[in-house]
């Protein structure tokens, strides 16, 4: 659950699978230089900028999901990808230095997809599973958020929505990324609404409070409990098909530099 609330962080709401591939005639498909290693130490760190990429601490499965630009729930491979931590600087071809923030995304996430088949021998292929989920629907007793007609706005953290403008879709991003599960937006509504949300991560739940924390009863509820509470809606249990990247090989230590 931990892993999952780090992607997040990271990339908040991502909703669409792309190919595997990923890469187009005309984007480059390799970074002009990069250096990659087994991290041995330092916080957790991540940018991107126009001329390099930067990540120190990451573990190996957080680049292929940013790679291949999937959901946690979406990849399937080995555990100890989750274990195994690497620092990557990688530096843009010069024509990545003038385009937008969005066609850089598009630029370097086919990039960092050649790096790990490059550096860790990563080889996969995509299928289509059904994978349990949740629903996010309506929950007895009607809504309990107010809708809004102003521009999206407000804070996500990993255990709060705070919102005076804010997407049903932003809802279903946060919900899942609590669950480490997909959730689909099964509510039928549109619009924004006026939302706050406090839900404690599962992680925490489980470990308990430590000694600076606030005691069990008056901590914020599980996402489940958040959500029926106080937005007036309900995660129910499904299954549904997805496309799922599959790791059929990966090294645990890079070539070297």
């Amino acid at each position: 659950m931990r892993l999952a609330a780090l992607f997040v962080c990271i990339c908040l709401a991502i909703l669409l699978v792309t190919s595997v591939s990923g890469q187009t005639a005309e984007s480059p498909t390799a970074f002009e230089a990069a250096t990659v290693k087994l991290n041995t130490g330092g916080a957790y760190y991540f940018s991107i900028g126009a001329g390099q990429i930067q990540l120190r601490n990451h573990p190996l499965k957080i680049l292929i999901l940013m790679a291949y630009r999937v959901g946690n729930s979406s990849l399937s491979g080995p555990d100890w990808l989750e274990t195994v931590k690497v620092d990557v600087v990688a530096k843009l071809p010069a024509s990545a230095a003038d385009v937008s923030a969005q066609d850089r995304d598009r630029i370097w996430r086919p990039m960092l997809q050649t790096l790990l088949a490059e550096r860790f021998k990563l080889k996969v292929h995509q299928e289509e599973r059904r994978i349990p989920g949740y629903a996010l629907v309506v929950a007895p007793g009607g809504l309990k958020m107010r809708r809004v007609d102003t521009p999206t706005r407000g804070a996500v953290t990993a255990g709060s929505i705070t919102g005076e403008s804010t997407t049903i879709a932003q809802i279903v991003a946060s919900a899942s990324g609590a669950t480490g599960r997909p959730v689909r937006d099964m509510t039928g509504l549109s619009g924004n609404y006026e939302v706050n949300l406090t839900w404690t991560p599962e992680d925490k739940l489980l470990a308990g409070a430590d000694s600076a924390s606030a005691e069990p009863g008056e901590r914020p509820p599980s996402i489940f409990t958040a959500l029926q509470e106080q937005l007036g809606l309900r995660l129910e249990r499904r299954e549904f098909p997805m496309q799922v990247v599959v790791v059929d090989h990966v090294e645990r230590v890079p070539t070297e530099n």
